[in-house]
């Protein structure tokens, strides 16, 4: 007995065996590389291209050290403190107001486009035909798109293309649509055609487009840089929708710094009203104190009093002039309302930096009010910061006056002490200079009012640009889509990733026998033999001194047998079995039969599949005869009537099945069976058994132990690889003995490896040519 050792397997990566099946699918490669490379081409051919444009600005830093009251620009507004408001400034320059501005004087809520067969251009600035919507009836109104067609001279047709129904108008003249009305015009500048797109949009939603579309980069902030970018499909609208939303940012930073200049101006203008009456009444009243006291000159008189006071005056002047300042200030600051606040008025400087910082704060608020209510978080927290600054504001405004206060009471006393010192100067000299001392304070102010009135007059005449435009738009030449020299490779690797994948889960979750390298991967024991495919028309059976690739696989298998078989004087037994039914089974047992048949051995072939019996199909004269069923439940039927020579070959006898029993399983146990057998051994050379498939019934177990060799039948590409698992099982739990495999239905290119049974011995067979295309798809 042939004894098998059944020992894990290591299972080994064949790189050869992988590569080649997926090599032998190249035509579904090349076919799948050729479709996707043509979509990627015409994707490529078709679709619109886009290009990024591009615009560069500056910003200045501003200056805050500066001690010239002309050369101090931060009261004019130009240049940013840090990289904390260039980042907030990038906000701006996309924020909603200056689009919606954008989209207002460029019109990009109307958009025209040159119909083509298979896709359309978009036109701009040589639009042969103009649109301008002129109100809106429609509240909710999104988008809707027309067809100008039958243009001619002033009439023209519009076709609505979501309700199917025209519209007659005339240039220049207003057409009532759906959303509202619309003005159509001519440029005569450029050739009309017969046909255009327009689609009207509601400008916000452009806007929306916009925000999302318009890219605000900061490349460097210690530059104070700022590079702003568009993707568009034509370049020339790209470059004016960003040199517009350039310009309407400068025009509303100077809005800005103007509406600042006006406040400070306004200011001023008040302050100037009450000095100057009250340097009026102090003029008056030293006039008539001249007058009554008849003094004309007190110089000489008061000269030598007043040399040790005149210092301690200057200073009083100026504590004074301040002091003045600070209460008008207080004034100012003790309103209730929001406004800004005079800066720049040549105070403390840690109290002008705070005016400042709430001037701009507040600017900041009533920017984002314009976008946003009173209960936005932001504003919230803008209106916190502003009375928290405003009460700064008030504390440094009150403990500068302690500190002015504090200094004039003490050149007062520093005054009065030297006053008492000088008691022979006239009672006159000392009202005359009050007079003038007020007089001097009064014009000192009004002085330095005038001189900020012109300083603010140069603020609001000097329109300086918020930000510089380094670069002015432009577009890069090469196009950001599509990308040629991604999409044609991407579809080269995708044309092979796709059959690569599909055939990977097709192989991942194929569990079919191929080849008899598939077999050996599960089993220990031997195959020996690949019986190659057979067309329908091709000879089944093997004839008399055949060439065929079929005779040359069976004559192989013979010739492999004799390896297999034991040596003994008696008839040499071989069943051929399979797990179920359709793995032919049959064809291997007529054809091994009719090829171990010679004049020296005879062979007998025993149909033993008595539950469905299949030899018939192979005899040429397919009439009812008795065979083994009659023989085994009939004890008088002699062997000898169901012996019948094959007519293919005289030297092969067969017994056939007969008529199907009731009770096959009590049949085949019997008994009678194993004495067929061995009454048979005596007679003949070889015994083939064709047995009936092990998974679906019992019935060749019964008679198992009559073969002294099993061939074990499956066919490629159809049994699974279980039923080589099955067949271990049997041979371990010893219910077959001495089994090889045979592997039938074999491609030429089972499992992608090319098995080719022309032998080479200068045997030639005539073979039905094959068209291209069947040679490539057909294994």
């Amino acid at each position: 007995m042939q004894q098998i050792e059944f020992q894990p397997r290591e299972e080994k990566l064949n790189i050869r065996k992988a590569i080649s099946k997926y090599l032998y699918k190249w035509p579904w490669f090349i076919a799948s590389i050729m479709i996707c490379v043509a979509i990627g081409y015409i994707y490529l051919r078709y679709s619109i291209p886009k290009y990024q444009s591009k615009t560069t600005l500056k910003f200045d830093k501003k200056q805050n050290d500066l001690s010239s009251a002309l050369a101090d620009l931060d009261n004019l507004g130009i240049g940013l403190g840090n990289s904390d408001e260039l980042k907030s400034e990038a906000a701006v320059v996309n924020s909603r107001p200056i689009l919606m501005q954008v989209v207002k004087n460029l019109n990009l809520n109307v958009e025209y486009f040159s119909t083509g067969e298979i896709k359309d251009s978009q036109l701009f600035s040589e639009a042969p035909v103009t649109a301008e919507i002129i109100n809106y009836t429609k509240e909710k109104f999104v988008s809707a798109a027309f067809t100008l067609t039958e243009i001619k001279g002033d009439e023209f047709t519009l076709y609505n293309e979501k309700k199917k129904k025209d519209i007659k108008g005339k240039f220049n003249i207003p057409v009532q649509l759906d959303f509202g009305t619309v003005v159509f015009k001519r440029n005569s500048a450029y050739a009309v055609k017969s046909s255009y797109k327009v689609i009207f949009s509601n400008p916000i939603e452009k806007v929306k487009k916009l925000e999302k579309t318009i890219q605000v980069n900061l490349p460097d902030e210690k530059a104070m840089l700022m590079d702003i970018s568009l993707i568009g499909s034509l370049p020339e609208k790209s470059e004016a929708i960003l040199n517009e939303v350039t310009r309407q940012y400068n025009l509303d930073g100077q809005r800005d710094k103007n509406l600042q200049a006006q406040n400070t101006q306004e200011f001023i203008d008040k302050r100037l009203e009450v000095i100057t009456k009250d340097l009026s009444g102090v003029e008056n009243q030293k006039e008539d104190f001249q007058n009554r006291n008849r003094i004309v000159d007190l110089q000489a008189q008061a000269e030598l009093a007043l040399q040790n006071t005149s210092e301690n005056t200057k200073v009083l002047l100026q504590q004074q002039a301040q002091l003045d300042l600070l209460n008008s200030l207080s004034g100012e600051a003790s309103k209730g309302n929001n406004q800004l606040m005079p800066s720049n008025l040549g105070l403390n400087p840690s109290l002008e930096q705070t005016i400042s910082q709430y001037n701009s704060l507040i600017i900041t608020r009533n920017k984002t009010l314009k976008q946003a209510t009173n209960e936005n978080p932001a504003v919230i927290e803008m209106n916190r910061e502003i009375a928290s600054l405003k009460d700064v504001i008030r504390d440094n405004i009150r403990e500068q006056k302690q500190t002015v206060q504090t200094g004039i009471s003490q050149l007062q006393n520093q005054i009065s002490t030297n006053n008492s010192m000088i008691q022979k100067v006239p009672g006159q000299s000392k009202v005359y200079r009050g007079i003038e001392r007020q007089q001097n304070l009064k014009e000192q102010l009004f002085l330095f009012l005038l001189q900020k009135r012109e300083e603010n007059a140069i603020n609001l005449s000097v329109e300086v640009p918020k930000a510089k435009i380094v670069n002015p738009a432009f577009t890069v030449d090469t196009a950001v889509s599509p990308k040629k020299d991604i999409i044609l490779p991407g579809a080269f690797f995708l044309g092979i990733l796709i059959p690569f994948a599909l055939f990977y889960l097709l192989f991942l979750l194929d569990d079919k026998i191929y080849s008899r390298d598939d077999i050996k991967e599960r089993s220990a024991m031997g195959v020996l033999v690949d019986i190659p495919s057979l067309k329908d028309t091709e000879n089944h059976l093997v004839q008399k001194n055949d060439f065929s690739e079929l005779a040359e696989a069976f004559r192989v298998l013979v010739s492999n047998l004799k390896f297999v078989l034991p040596v003994k004087d008696s008839a040499k037994v071989i069943m051929v079995t399979s797990s179920v039914k359709g793995e032919g089974k049959t064809l291997v047992s007529v054809n091994l039969a009719l090829t171990i048949a010679n004049k020296n051995a005879r062979a007998l072939l025993i149909g033993s599949d008595i539950r469905n019996p299949q030899i018939q199909r192979y005899d040429s004269e397919p009439v009812k005869r008795k065979g083994l069923t009659e023989f085994l439940y009939d004890d008088s039927v002699d062997v000898e009537e169901l012996v019948h020579t094959s007519t293919t070959n005289p030297s092969c006898d067969v017994i056939y099945a007969g008529a199907i029993p009731p009770n096959p399983q009590e049949l085949l146990s019997n008994g009678r069976y194993q004495k067929l057998i061995e009454q048979m051994s005596s007679k003949y050379a070889y015994i083939v058994i064709d047995s009936a498939p092990l998974m679906l019934v019992s019935d060749t177990l019964s008679i198992a132990d009559t073969a002294d060799a099993t061939l074990y039948v499956v066919r490629s590409a159809v049994s699974k690889n279980i039923l080589i698992d099955f067949a271990n099982d049997l041979v371990r739990d010893s219910k077959l003995s001495n089994v090889s495999f045979v592997i039938n239905d074999v491609s030429r290119r089972a499992g992608g490896y090319g098995y080719n049974y022309s032998y080479g011995y200068g045997y030639s067979q005539t073979r039905d040519k094959k068209s291209w295309w069947n040679k490539i798809f057909k294994s």
